[in-house]
């Protein structure tokens, strides 16, 4: 069934004719439409979309062969798609049409990919749970009473229910990994540096986010997750933060019996279930019978990556954030309205701004140093699978972001950290966390390919 192919596997099938551009696109926009309960797409143009694959399917024919040709994708409503709806989960935003494409997109495009829909995102992408005025609540691939994450909640949901083969995502505090996590898929936040954000909204570059905020590839396998990754990669002259030419793939080529692997099940600020702890220690397993070099290991203390990314977000007091939305004229969600004002407690001064950026480096260059010890170290998402609507992991009312401070701690890090399914939890996946050090994306991927080949738990509903 088409709904079970990788990316990887669909691109075999058009370049051996077995397959057309238009008959996949067809696929993937019926799968889209049965997972409507999802609520996950933003914006759809289906006569756009056979259309482009049409297009694909004469360049086939007439010898082309670029490495995406035909293949349908996915992209979050955050980032901009020419022609098509672009508002980020704002009611301040009705009415934006996006009339270029973000240079990831480009990218995609001259690589022979076909857009098929833009997916949904909490306003502003501010938030752990796809929740906006806009578009409502987009529920999770397994169970519609838990959160699809987010803030690429719609990107991870609609990947989970194998309605989309890959697709794009964001992630600041995240946003790529808590709902690959949360919906039983491969993901992949790149080094910071690796991938342009322009034409993404909001942006991040010019406030206190500096570098923190990712695009990165989200599929149904690490194989479909490195093949995205190459074509999205690289300067773009424009994202003053992007620093290398491009990704030099090769994570096929990495013997996992040169690895040195750390891992921890606990990560000192909160605890973690039982079956989350197992997950991660399957996944540690699963590299050692790969043969890697494994031991479990203590991180450095990661609680303060809470109050610096937030601080770091809202420098300013959050008059960027009111300022960008104010043409929803107060239309917002509770939780958003909730965030709006409590950021006004973080305005800083220009001196205590330095400061502060001294804190966040110093707490960067910590963690890379223990990141650094090992090729990849392996730890949980989050404490707990998907957690009910409104509620943190563990399924409390959401009273605390700490829960979150694994993930939050490799943002401000930036290294590479791959998401992989390695373990369920009353019939709900748990991925783990695989950090490799900056720039050895390829080994994240190495690593995460080992898990999933030797647990081989199919991110898929099917």
């Amino acid at each position: 069934m088409l709904d079970e192919l990788t990316a990887v596997e669909c691109l075999q099938r058009l370049r051996a004719g077995e397959l057309s551009a238009v008959e996949l696109a067809q696929a993937t926009l019926a799968r889209i439409e049965a997972a409507a309960d999802l609520n996950a797409v933003a914006a759809l143009d289906a006569e756009a979309t056979l259309r482009e694959a049409a297009a694909a399917d004469a360049a086939r024919a007439a010898g082309g062969d670029a490495p995406l040709l035909g293949l349908p994708v996915t992209i979050k409503d955050t980032i901009a798609v020419a022609g098509m709806p672009f508002r980020s989960g704002s009611l301040a935003r009705e009415g934006v049409v996006a009339g270029e494409d973000a240079t990831v997109v480009a990218r995609l495009r001259a690589a022979g990919a076909v857009v098929a829909a833009k997916t949904t995102v909490p306003e502003y992408a501010w938030s752990y749970e796809t929740e906006s005025m806009l578009h409502g609540r987009t529920v999770n691939a397994f169970d519609p009473e838990r959160t699809s994450g987010g803030s690429s909640g719609g990107e991870g949901a609609l990947i989970g229910r194998g309605a989309s083969i890959a697709g794009l995502g964001t992630d600041g505090g995240g946003s790529i990994r808590v709902p690959s996590h949360y919906n039983g898929i491969v993901g992949l936040r790149p080094t910071a540096g690796l991938v342009p954000e322009t034409g993404h909204w909001p942006t991040t570059r010019d406030t206190g986010m500096l570098d923190m905020v990712c695009i990165g590839p989200m599929a149904r396998s690490t194989d479909d997750v490195a093949l995205l990754l190459e074509t999205i990669a690289g300067r773009d002259g424009r994202d003053p933060f992007v620093s290398v030419a491009g990704y030099p793939g090769g994570h096929r080529d990495v013997d996992p019996v040169k690895l040195r692997a750390g891992f921890y099940a606990r990560d000192g600020v909160w605890p973690a279930s039982a079956e989350t702890e197992e997950a991660v220690r399957a996944a540690a397993a699963a590299l050692a019978d790969a043969g890697a070099a494994v031991e479990e290991v203590e991180p450095p203390p990661l609680e303060e990556a809470n109050d610096l990314f937030f601080r770091m977000m809202a420098a300013d007091g959050g008059a960027r954030a009111r300022a960008d939305l104010a043409a929803a004229n107060g239309r917002h969600t509770e939780q958003m309205l909730f965030v709006l004002e409590l950021t006004r407690d973080f305005a800083t001064t220009a001196e205590e701004f330095f400061a502060l950026v001294g804190r966040w480096a110093a707490f960067r260059s910590r963690l890379r140093r223990f990141v650094g010890g090992y090729d990849v170290v392996l730890s949980p998402v989050t404490p707990a699978p998907a957690p009910l609507h409104g509620c943190m992991p563990g399924d409390e009312p959401l009273e605390s972001y700490l829960p979150w401070a694994n993930v939050m701690s490799y943002s401000i890090a930036g290294t590479p950290v791959a998401v992989v399914p390695a373990g369920t939890q009353n019939g709900m996946p748990i991925g783990v966390h695989v950090a490799a050090n900056p720039f050895a994306d390829h080994v994240a991927l190495a690593a995460a390919a080992a898990v999933e080949a030797r647990l081989a738990i199919r991110p898929l509903l099917c």
